[in-house]
């Protein structure tokens, strides 16, 4: 597991300061797309990267790509990062900016694993059922693991609502094993 605290640190900020220039929603989308375009193994990853090109070079390089095309803020957090030497962390912390966003406007995250991938019509009834239960409105990600065997796993943050399959038979097992005859 990555550690998050001081990518969490640097998210907290950009929000903090976003929030306060209620720019918050569009510094989101120049924060992910500046991440999509330094992504590890890209070109411009690997410029910024590069120990041979001087700090200078890589600010001046980075000023001239977001002037126009970011929030100021945006280009000049990530000029922070990079004097930081914190860049390789962008999606990190962009991740945890996007769930500060999230969670100020009420979405939470939730986690479905089943066994088999679920239709548009049931997560279109499961979506407003988990919202009725949170009282938030959910973003959904789904993944598919065989071992489930039938049934699903919900996590909404530190919650989950397991009603697999393999759950229900270790609970009907236990009885069995613990029932007196």
């Amino acid at each position: 597991m990555k550690d998050t605290i001081v990518a969490a640190r640097y998210a907290r900020a950009l929000f903090i300061v976003t929030e306060k220039r209620r720019e918050t929603s569009t510094a989101l989308e120049d924060l992910k797309s500046v991440r999509e375009v330094l992504d590890p193994g890209t070109r411009a990853a690997g410029f910024f990267s590069s120990p041979e090109v001087r700090l200078q070079e890589k600010r001046r390089a980075l000023r001239q790509a977001l002037e126009g095309k970011a929030l100021p803020v945006v280009a000049v957090f990530v000029d922070l990062l990079l004097r930081k030497k914190r860049l390789a962390e962008l999606g990190t912390i962009a991740h945890e900016f996007e769930d500060l966003v999230e969670r100020a406007q009420g979405v939470q995250r939730a986690h479905l694993v089943s066994a088999v991938s679920l239709t548009p019509p049931e997560l279109d009834r499961l979506v407003p059922e988990l919202e009725r239960v949170t009282k938030c409105r959910i973003k959904l990600t789904t993944e598919v693991d065989a071992a489930v065997l039938g049934g699903a796993l919900v996590r909404i943050g530190d919650r989950v609502i397991d009603r697999t399959v393999r759950t229900l038979l270790e609970s009907i097992s236990k009885q069995l094993y613990e029932a007196s005859v």
